[in-house]
């Protein structure tokens, strides 16, 4: 469990993040005293939210070995969050070790993380971009590197549409992900 002091530069641990309240859910370690205080507020909300993030992170392990396992060699996942276990680059990769996997999400401490946690692993990547914005997403240069999508890829959308508040913009993130994927493509959504 992190304190305060440990936050890296530019990173505010008085105000919460989702990411690391997901990993608080979880039983991680990568989170801040203000992540754990809203991850208990939550839970008080929702007492099944720890069940229901290990339930996703288990959906996640099957959907990922289910899709390397036919074949796909290429996995965006967007709104990654931490790196945590049995992540899409741990799964694919028992799998198809040459499997090409981005990591996209908009919270520095998400990037900070998971760059670390993977510099010496040449088949993965960790880029920051927005899903409200899905064309900027999809055309961010990192991205274009290591996903070619003229051929088979896996997005990965796992408990992010209900941080959109309106239906019409999730709708429209789904399209525009969904149009650009190549016959042979997967597009796996929980909420």
């Amino acid at each position: 469990v992190m304190d305060d002091e440990q936050a890296p530069a530019g990173i505010d641990p008085t105000i919460p993040s989702v990411a690391r309240m997901y990993d608080y859910y979880l039983g991680g370690k990568d989170n801040f005293a203000a992540d754990r205080e809203a991850a208990e507020n939550f839970i008080k909300v929702m007492p099944s939210v720890r069940t229901l993030a290990r339930a996703n992170r288990a959906f996640l392990s099957r959907a990922v070995g289910e899709i390397a396992g036919q074949g796909v060699r290429q996995f965006l996942d967007i709104g990654s969050g931490l790196p945590t276990q049995e992540n899409v680059h741990q799964v694919a990769h028992r799998i198809t070790p040459e499997a090409r996997v981005v990591y996209v999400d908009n919270d520095p401490i998400v990037l900070a993380h998971g760059r670390a946690l993977l510099e010496d692993n040449p088949h993965t990547t960790v880029v920051q971009a927005d899903m409200r914005e899905p064309k900027a997403l999809l055309d961010h240069p990192d991205i274009r590197e290591r996903i070619d999508f003229d051929q088979p890829v896996a997005v990965i959308l796992l408990a992010m549409l209900h941080f959109i508040p309106d239906d019409d913009d999730a709708a429209a993130i789904v399209t525009a992900v969904r149009e650009k994927l190549a016959p042979g493509s997967y597009l796996v959504i929980s909420h």
